[in-house]
């Protein structure tokens, strides 16, 4: 197929100012849009524009056109870049590295992979095409399935500002492992990892975070596929070198420690890192954790400092905690982010999952019985449930916590919600994107930060959407929200400026997308 692309440059820079600056746009003709092709652009947490992508109109039978739109941080429109394309062109996901945009596109003519990399000026800078094969099909269906506005990126991140990161499963028969792409925005360059000394020929991975040079991932392996305990692993490689740095293993500690989130200490090359640790014999994939524990790391994996929190002692002075790590109408705390203030306290932004009755499940697995159907709908559901914050001071012990009440949604239903582990059902919710966290703003260097999440409320005034912002001061904390009723057919809240966020509105059968700027509170 012959491809053509246009640029239409409607501003000279930027970050031009306008002469009359705007807080509304509307946008029209626009055939299909998934508001998670969007995105903010920042520069130095500081918000700078945004990004979106979407179909602006139906060539002929087998050509669609796409539109990137690049605005300012008032809703002016920036760069307006115009391609042709296969109607079986989809967009997979996208991402932002502080220089360049990231769009990974599935090809379905040509059954390929395609990164497309745009500075900001509207320029392709670089196209990296891969096929895909049966090893991702298993990726390829998930994405067939979870592409919607509420799926998070999963598989594609900014290194530093040097380029892009992809981490894809892959599957060969019973085998199942991962492999790392990294591609440079800087230059026509990229290159693959792949973890050859794993001999358990299970292993899965999940990416932390990444620097200018480096790559961090959480990995899971076992012996077998079918049986045996995992092992975790936080694995460090160096995107620069091609090289592993290091393989961190409980091999030589008194307990088991899962990584679960990564923190760099700025101006030292330290990391901080969190996660949940259990017995040494505790099979990970099924046993419940002892409770919290934070390591502090060097650049080349030596572990400096160990701190561990147990749910029924440290824990349990500021949260009614059980000993399997139950927090008392909250159940299981899955770690969204770290945030380490100027005066060394860090903050930890957790949410709540837990497994219930499913009434309805019930009575269609009683009806499946009585019927001598083999074929179960679970008697059990999954709900995601309160915020948590908690406070941990320089020392890495925990100084107090605090429950923000939200409305309970679930998430999971069926078999899954019945057998799944603790660990499995809490990456399965982040993958669907189920948990109500969104995001956090602010600037943690001069000790303020607002940890953002959607709730969906029922009062005497009100029925719907809200969302939500817990705002830090250095000194205490408070809380404003957002009443979010809209006919829109979708709906994305992204961060804009101190004390307010964007909020993106897609009309499907107008065929319009809307945009503006609402303060907090």
């Amino acid at each position: 197929m012959i491809r053509k692309l246009s640029a239409v440059l409607l501003l000279s820079s930027l970050g031009a100012h306008s002469l009359s600056a705007q807080a509304k746009l509307s946008v029209d003709k626009v055939y299909s849009a998934y508001l998670r092709s969007s995105g903010a652009i920042t520069d130095k947490d500081q918000i700078k524009g945004y990004y979106y992508l979407y179909q602006s109109d139906k060539i002929d039978r087998k050509t669609n056109e796409y539109t990137l739109q690049i605005l300012d941080e008032n809703l002016n429109k920036g760069k307006d870049i115009k391609f042709e394309d296969t109607k079986r062109l989809s967009l997979l996901e996208s991402s932002f590295n502080g220089n360049t945009l990231a769009f990974l596109f599935k090809n379905g003519e040509d059954r390929t992979l395609e990164m497309k990399i745009y500075d900001l000026d509207g320029k392709l800078k670089y196209t990296y095409t891969r096929p895909y094969t049966k090893k991702t099909d298993a990726l390829m269906n998930q994405y067939e399935t979870l592409h919607t506005d509420e799926g998070m990126n999963q598989n594609v991140f900014e290194v530093g500002t040097k380029g892009f990161v992809s981490v894809m499963p892959l599957r060969d028969g019973r085998d199942v492992t991962y492999e790392v792409d990294v591609y440079s925005s800087d230059k026509k360059k990229m290159w693959t990892y792949k973890p050859e000394d794993d001999k358990e020929r299970f292993a899965q991975a999940e990416f932390l975070m990444a620097t200018d040079s480096l790559i961090f991932l959480e990995v899971t392996k076992k012996n077998r596929k079918m049986s045996g305990s995992g092992t975790a692993h936080l694995v460090c490689i160096n995107h620069e070198t091609k090289k592993k740095v290091f393989d961190l293993d409980d091999e030589n500690d008194d307990v088991t420690f899962v990584p679960a989130s990564i923190l760099p200490v700025k101006g030292n090359g330290k990391f901080i890192v969190m996660g949940s640790y259990f017995d040494k014999d505790a099979n990970i994939l099924k046993d419940f954790s002892k409770g919290l524990a934070i390591y502090e790391l060097d650049a080349n994996g030596k572990v400096l400092n160990k701190t561990y929190n147990s749910w029924t002692k440290e824990i349990a002075h500021y949260l009614p905690t059980n000993n399997k790590g139950k927090i008392d109408k909250i159940g299981f705390l899955y770690v969204h982010k770290l945030i380490q203030t100027a005066d060394g306290k860090i903050f930890v932004v957790g949410e709540g999952y837990k497994r219930q009755a499913d009434a309805a499940g019930i009575a269609l697995t009683a009806l499946s019985v009585m019927s001598r159907s083999a074929r179960s709908a679970g008697v059990t559901k999954i709900v995601v449930t309160d915020l948590v914050m908690m406070e941990f001071d320089k020392d890495f012990k925990l100084k107090g916590a605090s429950i923000h009440e939200k409305r309970d949604n679930t998430a999971i239903g069926g078999e899954m919600a019945d057998y799944a582990s603790q660990h499995a059902l809490a990456m399965f919710i982040k993958m669907q994107g189920y948990f109500d966290y969104e995001f956090t703003t602010g600037n943690p260097d001069e000790n303020n930060f607002v940890v953002c999440y959607s709730d969906w409320e029922k009062t005497a005034n009100y029925k719907g959407k809200t969302f939500n912002s817990i705002r830090y001061n250095g000194t205490k904390f408070s809380k404003d929200k957002i009443e979010l009723k809209s006919k829109a057919s979708r709906m994305q809240v992204l961060p804009a400026k101190s004390g307010s966020v964007m909020i993106m509105e897609y009309f499907k059968k107008d065929k319009r997308l809307d945009f503006r700027i609402e303060k907090l509170g």
